[in-house]
């Protein structure tokens, strides 16, 4: 486990303005807590993993972060087998994060169990297993996604497109998902394991819905505790297409039941409550762009990154053209409780703050990944007060304060037409 040295600076910008209401602050949920019973999951109790789980051994230095007001000192939690992948908190005392499996980490790739470790507003869990990993480097889980809810209720999907649902100590068997699994071949994706393998992405509302996609441009919902059938969308719709094997993480977010967004590299997938619509996006072209990530506040107002750019949707089909906000780039992660008021995290442990008079300049808050360089970064803010940053290396930090006076709406800016 590294330990962070870290010197005060000072950062007089506050976070955020007001938590979406599927996500408010809330009194503390405690992992282990019971789930509401007429909506738990058969389960499969699983307490902590006794399968030893190798450590990250840093292979550089990290350089020291200096704080900034409002951010507190980074500091580090230990790895599960292949990293940490995906982040997701419910309050200041109750966040989770999933990991393990086989993922994007380095050039060998990573294996063993898919690990899940909670945090209660100081320290972490040690890791516990949800899902036992089998024998060879590229068995499943490969990347895993997480998403909780009040309850706690939480759903973690992965790029072999398999999915549980828990409560940070007790998960239901892992599962297959069903439907539409055709995925022409592609000489140019070098298999789970690696970069540009199959990732996925989940947002989940209450304890009755949840929205899936991955860079093979497959969609589902859950109702209940049931998921539907996987679609793929592989065919062209108007001028843009889901191009399948999109190169890194993919985007989604759900503002309801019957609004959820999904950004799979350039195309825009939109759920209506009935079924799955597909759009171009503001990045251009149809082939791999790379990572992205989108947060959706309203029905179809939603705030994407990518590289170094932002593009705003603002209760419509049309986006703004691509804004850079971020000259470090590699933008992979995005949380906005208000719609003019986000958090945007990179690869390199920063992050940028939309305010009244613009993104502010990246703050680093967090040490650049030096182990699990691939598996990007993880960002949550359930409130306006508490938001937490998580990288693959097991570095994170949590910013707490006060909310800030709302932003004025701003002039929605020169749109790209999908």
């Amino acid at each position: 486990m590294r330990r962070i040295a870290a010197v005060g600076a000072a950062w007089g910008l506050l976070l955020v303005l007001a938590a979406c209401s599927s996500m408010s602050a809330h009194s503390a949920d405690r992992p282990g807590s019971a789930t509401n019973p007429a909506t738990t999951p058969a389960t499969t109790t699983t307490s902590t993993t006794t399968t030893t789980l190798p450590s990250a051994v840093p292979t550089t230095v990290p350089t020291p972060v200096v704080p900034t007001v409002g951010w507190s000192s980074p500091a580090t939690t230990l790895p599960p087998a292949g990293g940490y992948t995906s982040l997701s908190c419910i309050s200041e005392v109750f966040c989770l994060t999933a990991g393990g499996g086989s993922n994007q980490a380095d050039a060998i790739g990573s294996s063993g169990p898919g690990v899940t470790a909670s945090w209660t507003g100081a320290i972490w869990s040690a890791p516990a297993t949800y899902f036992a990993a089998a024998p060879g480097p590229n068995s499943p889980p490969w990347m895993p996604a997480i998403s909780c809810t009040n309850g706690p209720l939480c759903a973690v999907v992965d790029g072999s497109a398999h999915a549980t649902l828990g409560d940070a100590t007790t998960w239901s068997t892992p599962a297959p998902m069903k439907g539409d699994f055709a995925s022409p071949p592609n000489p140019a994706d070098p298999g789970p394991g690696h970069t540009g393998s199959r990732t996925a992405a989940v947002s989940c509302l209450g304890q009755h819905f949840c929205a899936y996609a991955d860079n093979t441009g497959h969609v589902a919902t859950m109702h209940g505790t049931t998921w539907s059938g996987r679609r793929a969308f592989t065919t062209p719709s108007g001028s843009s297409s889901v191009a399948l094997f999109q190169r890194g993480r993919v985007g989604l977010g759900c503002a309801s039941p019957s609004a959820c967004t999904a950004m799979v590299g350039n195309a825009v997938l939109d759920w209506d409550g009935s079924g799955w619509s597909t759009s171009g996006g503001p990045w251009g072209g149809d082939g791999n762009v790379g990572d992205t990530a989108v947060s959706c506040p309203s029905a179809r107002t939603c705030i994407a990154v990518h590289g170094s750019s932002v593009s705003i949707r603002l209760g419509g089909t049309a986006w703004s053209a691509p804004r850079s906000i971020d000259g470090n780039g590699r933008l992979d992660a995005i949380s906005c409780p208000t719609a003019f008021t986000c958090v945007a995290a990179d690869a390199y442990g920063a992050v940028v703050r939309q305010t009244s008079s613009g993104w502010t300049s990246p703050q680093k808050v967090v040490p650049t990944p030096v182990d699990y360089t691939e598996d990007g970064t993880s960002l949550s803010c359930p409130s306006a007060q508490f938001c937490m940053i998580l990288t693959g290396d097991g570095d994170y930090a949590t910013y707490t304060g006060t909310p800030l006076t709302p932003t004025p709406v701003p002039t929605v800016p020169a749109t790209v037409t999908p």
